[in-house]
């Protein structure tokens, strides 16, 4: 893409972040013992991982998805003891939800997979390459910030 054309800057971006994500998906393994959760499962996990003591109107919210489908997730996530739900200490008439130890274990092996996936990935290119990567960061969280939905 060269600098006269910005126009194509959201196409390429749009198709370099799909197509990241998809790579990503395939190349991930699943913790030890587990099988490969939907999309939709993983996104909520990520949410609760990051966001701990998050209520089920918040997840839905954040996902773009109906609360009755998020309280389903999270009820099957909780039986397969990834997730545990808690009163909330502010208003005990709330839920929040934590991550559990067995989740905490399961989300360090999925990273350590992709992490070990994107260290070899980074070390067949040249090194501006990732230099240039690097660089690029702090823009790109500026991006998704400013895309981000306001609350």
């Amino acid at each position: 893409m060269s600098a006269g054309e910005p126009n194509q800057l959201p196409d390429e971006l749009i198709r370099l972040t799909w197509t990241l994500h998809r790579t990503l998906r395939q190349r991930q393994t699943p913790p030890a013992g587990e099988t490969r959760r939907p999309l939709s499962q993983v996104e909520v996990l990520r949410l609760v991982s990051s966001q701990p003591g998050i209520s089920v109107r918040e997840i839905s919210t954040a996902l773009g998805m109906q609360p009755n489908n998020v309280s389903t997730l999270v009820t099957r996530l909780t039986r397969a003891g990834f997730i545990e739900r808690r009163p909330s200490t502010h208003d005990r008439r709330f839920i929040e939800l934590h991550p559990t130890g067995k989740m905490i274990t399961a989300g360090a092996e999925v990273d350590d997979s992709l992490t070990k996936v994107i260290t070899e990935a980074l070390s067949r290119l040249p090194p501006q390459s990732a230099e240039r990567i690097a660089a690029a960061l702090p823009d790109l969280w500026d991006l998704a910030r400013a895309l981000a939905p306001a609350p």
